[in-house]
């Protein structure tokens, strides 16, 4: 029975961090990443729930059912590669690193 006490703890303890996490994040500026990161995971974890939710009243109706079952996955589909395209190109991709503007000069370089 402790065991079932101390689990439920537990979670009541990391869902009270998740929520001041958000809203830590949501006090940060707009143009932060980690911000806009999060901001385009809810918006894609609203659509597949929106899409989830459409289906029920859908799914009844003959041929429509049938582009809902083959058109919602694949829009899902893109849209959520979009999400991890967009966050590995921002975080520098595989080979990057922090990315520097071109008029920023290195540290060290002679300006003759």
């Amino acid at each position: 029975m402790e065991i079932i006490r101390d689990l439920l703890i537990f979670i009541a303890v990391m869902f009270a961090l998740c929520i001041v996490l958000l809203v830590v994040i949501s006090k940060m500026p707009d143009d932060n990443p980690l911000k806009r990161l999060l901001t385009a995971l809810s918006y894609r974890i609203g659509a597949t729930l929106a899409a989830g939710a459409g289906a029920i009243p859908i799914e009844p109706i003959p041929g429509l059912d049938v582009f809902y079952d083959i058109g919602v996955p694949i829009a899902l589909i893109w849209y959520w590669f979009t999400f991890f395209r967009d966050a590995l190109r921002s975080s520098g991709g595989a080979y990057g690193g922090p990315r520097r503007s071109s008029n920023q000069t290195q540290i060290g370089v002679d300006d003759r």
